[in-house]
């Protein structure tokens, strides 16, 4: 590179001052949207045009940068206002949930390694605990369900997560839906008289079903249903 380029890059790149955090999270997620394993202090940087020092000064690691990422997609969460049917509130928190987890796909597998990502993670789950509080559900057994509620969310995404990256460029329910029909009928009944339905696992109609044996669930061991 000769002296004369070197000296326009140093002219571009933005002063290290200049660098806000909330500009630095943006940028994160924007190279995160294309994989989690792409993001790295360097390509956030890059993404901005400032040097991975001006980084530093906000976020000492990575770990650091992606705990304010995660808090900041879990503040997103539009929890419904409270009803007087805290079953349905408990489908509806839920719901909310998903919807994020269905924004930010990149955020899933950190979610699982970073268990305490900042404190809108505690208030979505004081918001958990206040709805089955409220249906008589303390203790262990709120911890449970609301436990509960999180692995059937993040479970759904990590079933359907190959699914969903081949749809893109073929039409992979059409392909499933064919080999499973064309399976032997004699050897696998059950299966081939549901070949559409397993062809589609994962669907929203799929998820909603789920979701509500899973409150009838809880429901029942409250005594309310």
């Amino acid at each position: 590179m000769s002296e004369e380029k070197a000296t326009d890059q140093r002219r571009v790149r933005r002063v290290r001052s200049s660098v806000t955090a909330d500009e630095i999270l943006q940028a994160a997620e924007h190279v995160a949207r294309d994989g989690f394993e792409a993001l790295t202090m360097r390509a956030v940087a890059m993404r901005m045009g400032s040097s991975p020092m001006a980084l530093y000064r906000y976020f000492a690691t990575k770990d650091e940068l992606v705990d304010a990422m995660l808090d900041r997609v879990l503040g997103r969460i539009e929890l419904p206002a409270p009803t007087d049917d805290w079953l349905a509130d408990l489908a509806g928190f839920a719901t909310a949930h998903r919807a994020v987890l269905a924004e930010h796909p990149w955020a899933i597998v950190p979610l699982f390694t970073h268990s305490n990502p900042g404190i809108n993670a505690t208030v979505i789950g004081e918001a958990a605990l206040g709805i089955l509080h409220r249906g008589g559900i303390t203790g262990g057994e709120a911890v449970a369900t609301f436990c509960g509620v999180l692995a059937l969310n993040y479970g759904w995404f990590a079933f359907t997560t190959a699914r969903n990256a081949i749809r893109a460029g073929t039409e992979p329910e059409l392909i499933l839906a064919g080999a499973l029909s064309a399976l032997p009928a004699k050897r696998f009944p059950l299966t081939v008289s549901v070949a559409d339905q397993l062809s589609s696992y994962g669907s929203d109609s799929h998820y909603a079903f789920a979701l509500r044996a899973l409150i009838a669930g809880v429901g029942s061991t409250a005594g309310t249903v």
